[in-house]
């Protein structure tokens, strides 16, 4: 399940959707940025965790979907850090000012446009759909489900050059 580092990102959707308007005020930071995103950072703090998940997304005809697959073992590694993204988001909701990647920050978007969220939790992983009724939501997020997809192929193909060093993002400021 190597190369997989991004399996928990959906899986954190819970915690994200709850996030105030504040927290999303730039969508042009890097899109992944597990080092430094206060949500993301949760799953990197698991030793062994991201490379032993596998995160899988589609588009549906109303949305997307994402599947998140733990390998055997890192099954508590995984719940602690969806309860470290829970904590985190109750501090987002408290007004507290937390970086977050664009993929972070795009997911809150979401839902503060309405996209409609079901999460659930299965023996092996996670599985989150994001949908809706309205032809605008859907497009947005279809937009950030292509994005997700093409940011995290770009980011798999680094990887398999060896380019492990900052886990896929650019080098921009932030």
């Amino acid at each position: 399940m190597k190369n997989k580092k991004f399996s928990l990102l959906l899986g954190m959707t819970a915690v994200i959707i709850l996030s105030v308007p504040a927290a999303f005020a730039a969508l042009d930071e890097p899109w992944f940025d597990l080092e430094n995103c206060s949500m993301c950072k949760h799953m990197s703090d698991e030793e062994g965790l991201m490379e032993n998940m596998e995160w899988s997304n589609f588009l549906t005809k109303d949305g997307m979907m994402s599947v998140t697959v733990v390998a055997e073992g890192y099954e508590t590694a995984f719940k602690r850090s969806m309860k470290n993204m829970e904590d985190t988001g109750h501090k987002l909701m408290a007004g507290e000012k937390l970086y977050m990647c664009g993929f972070c920050q795009s997911y809150g978007a979401l839902h503060m446009a309405g996209a409609n969220f079901e999460n659930f939790e299965t023996d092996a992983g996670y599985i989150n759909l994001a949908t809706s009724h309205d032809p605008a939501v859907i497009e947005k997020i279809h937009a950030h489900g292509q994005r997700t997809i093409d940011e995290y192929e770009k980011m798999a193909a680094a990887e398999s050059k060896g380019d492990s060093g900052h886990e896929g993002h650019d080098h921009g400021d932030h």
